[in-house]
């Protein structure tokens, strides 16, 4: 297939919301990494109960976009909540092995997915759609920009600004990255640590749920396996970044999300199954030239 720059462009524009959903996705892991010094391995549930919700409740009720967009929030920082303290705080408690949470977390996760696939079937469903996101933009060159795919971009470089503002620059952040360096030490200085790793899965779970939306917008359907493997590529983009570095995250984010729309790109259609080659093949790599990840060495929050 001939390839041309306008056919190139036009499909790096497309990867801005994917390289933007798996940014989001990516910072949720890093700061409860960054805390914890675990993986939520249930973090793509999180993101997929998120986007049940809205669903539902735009399906069902006929409410706004943003009362959904708040609904999906809502329900990840929920679910988030209930995993942490009904699976994390429970297993450190009794047992602080790595092995006990990893297995718990990923019973969470399985538990979860299980659950929503009895209750909605493991077939796809249509995300509603919203007619203030559903404008294209044609440039002189005729590359085609969609609205949908600004807005997404937009909320998250907002929210990655954000978040990494709050953690430079303010009172809980800094305590979250004294905790990160040395939990005992912040300890003893008076902090508490519990509540930050509330903080923490409260940012993560927020970030989910706003990335559950800008997936449903984006591709316009839900299903209980979403979170399986888009939670695996932000992982994969945590880990990448240096986990624990949040520009670093979501930068790998969109390295990812771009790298992988134009390694499909380049080939012919009967390849796509082939994509996941890609992300795995550019992890080995990586993680085979700077083990620490791409921007930082050390395992801290900021």
């Amino acid at each position: 297939m001939e390839m041309s720059w306008h056919y190139l462009t036009q499909q790096l524009i497309n990867a801005l919301s994917y390289g933007s959903i798996l940014a989001l996705l990516a910072i949720g892991y890093t700061m409860i990494y960054g805390i914890l010094g675990l993986i939520n391995f249930a973090h793509g549930e999180i993101f997929m109960i998120g986007a049940f919700f809205c669903y539902m409740l735009v399906t069902f009720s006929g409410v706004s976009f943003l009362t959904g967009f708040f609904a999906a929030i809502a329900g990840s920082v929920l679910t988030g909540f209930l995993i942490e303290r009904l699976v994390y705080n429970p297993c450190l408690k009794r047992s602080p092995e790595v092995l006990t949470v990893f297995i718990a977390s990923f019973g969470a996760s399985l538990g979860l997915r299980n659950l929503f696939t009895m209750i909605f079937g493991d077939g796809r469903r249509s995300f509603p759609s919203f007619e203030f996101l559903e404008g294209i933009i044609i440039t002189e060159s005729g590359i085609f920009i969609n609205i949908k795919d600004l807005w997404i971009f937009g909320v998250t470089l907002f929210l990655v600004l954000a978040t990494t503002l709050f953690i430079k620059y303010t009172k809980p952040g800094i305590a979250m990255r004294a905790v990160a360096y040395d939990a005992n030490a912040a300890r003893l200085v008076g902090v508490n640590s519990t509540t930050l790793v509330l903080l923490a899965f409260f940012i993560g779970s927020t970030l989910a749920g706003v990335s559950a939306v800008a997936y449903g917008v984006s591709y316009g359907i839900v299903n209980p396996s979403m979170g399986y493997i888009i939670g695996l590529n932000g992982f994969i983009a945590a880990v990448l970044g240096g986990i624990g570095n949040v520009p670093g995250a979501a930068i790998s984010g969109y390295i990812i999300g771009m790298g992988e729309i134009m390694f499909v790109a380049l080939l012919p259609p009967s390849y796509s199954a082939v994509r996941p080659i890609f992300v795995w093949g550019l992890l080995f790599l990586i993680l085979f030239l700077k083990p620490s990840g791409l921007f930082r060495p050390n395992v801290k929050i900021g």
